[in-house]
C-alpha cells in the first residue's frame, strides 16, 4: 500500500459537522489525493486534524460506509479504507426508493425500455465478434436450462452482455441495476417460463451481427414488452434481497 500524501483537511465550522467531514473526504477522492485501497488516518488523528470530536468523525465514517465510500475494518490492521466502486449500491438505492414509494415501477420500466433502446443501437455499432460469441453462448445456456432461477440469472446477463458491448461502463451499470430490480419484481409477482423469448433473442443477435440497429432496437422493445407483462403490482415494503453480483 502506497503511503498517503498530506491530506490537509480544514477545520470544520458547520452545524452538521459530520456532513462537512464527509464532503472534505469526497473532495480528496475527486481530486485523486485519496484512491481506492488507501487507509484513512486513525479516528483520533482525524478528530485532531478536523478539530472536531471523535463521535463526529465516527458518524462521518459510518455515513461514508453506508454510502459505499469506505470500508470499516476491525482488528490490529483495521481502520477506514477507501473502497473500490460498487455498482450494486446503485441497484439497492433504486430498489429501496421503489419499495418506499419514491419511484414507481412504471417509471423504472420506462427508463429500462429507453436505456436499453439506446444501448442496443450503440452495441450494434461497437460490438466485436467476441461480444457476439458471448451473447450466443449465453442464449444457449438459457435455452438448455430447465431451472427457472438459472434462466433468470442468464436472462439478466443477456442484457449485461449487450450493455458491455457498448464499451460504456455507465450504461452497463444502469442496465445491470434496472435488470436486477425488474428481476426482483418478477420474482415477487410470479415467475414463469417464457419460451416465446427464444426467437426474439435470436432475432436481436442476428440484427446486431448485421449492424442493423433499427431491427435490433425493435427486437429489444418486443423482448421487454413480453418480460414486463404482469408486473402491475408494486412490491410491498418488506426487506429486499441483496442485489445480484455482476459477472
Amino acid at each position: 500500500m502506497q503511503p498517503i500524501p498530506q491530506l490537509s483537511f480544514q477545520e470544520v465550522k458547520t452545524r452538521r459537522v459530520f456532513e462537512e467531514i464527509c464532503e472534505q473526504i469526497r473532495k480528496r477522492l475527486a481530486s485523486g489525493v485519496l484512491k481506492p485501497g488507501d487507509k484513512l488516518p486513525a479516528e483520533r488523528d482525524l478528530a485532531v486534524e478536523f478539530q472536531v470530536s471523535r463521535p463526529a468523525v465516527r458518524e462521518a465514517l459510518r455515513t461514508l460506509e453506508i454510502s459505499g465510500v469506505v470500508s470499516l475494518q476491525k482488528g490490529v490492521k483495521g481502520g477506514a479504507f477507501i473502497r473500490d466502486g460498487n455498482p450494486a449500491l446503485l441497484t439497492q438505492s433504486l430498489q429501496d426508493l421503489m419499495i418506499l414509494g419514491r419511484v414507481s415501477l412504471a417509471g423504472l420500466a420506462e427508463a429500462r425500455r429507453l436505456i436499453n433502446g439506446m444501448v442496443i443501437e450503440l452495441a450494434c455499432e461497437r460490438a466485436t465478434e467476441e461480444d457476439f460469441a458471448a451473447i450466443e453462448q449465453n442464449m444457449a445456456e438459457i435455452e438448455k436450462s430447465e431451472d427457472l432461477l438459472q434462466r433468470a440469472d442468464e436472462g439478466v446477463r443477456f442484457f449485461g452482455l449487450i450493455a458491455r458491448a457498448t464499451r460504456n461502463e455507465v450504461l452497463a451499470m444502469l442496465v445491470d441495476s434496472l435488470s436486477d430490480i425488474i428481476r426482483y419484481v418478477i420474482d415477487r409477482t410470479g415467475r414463469k417460463a417464457r419460451p416465446e423469448l427464444v426467437p426474439v433473442r435470436r432475432r436481436i443477435l442476428k440484427a446486431m451481427r448485421a449492424r442493423d440497429a433499427k431491427a435490433a432496437a425493435k427486437g429489444m422493445d418486443e423482448y421487454l414488452t413480453i418480460v414486463q407483462e404482469g408486473m402491475d403490482a408494486v412490491p410491498t415494503a418488506e426487506p429486499a434481497p441483496a442485489p445480484r453480483k455482476t459477472r
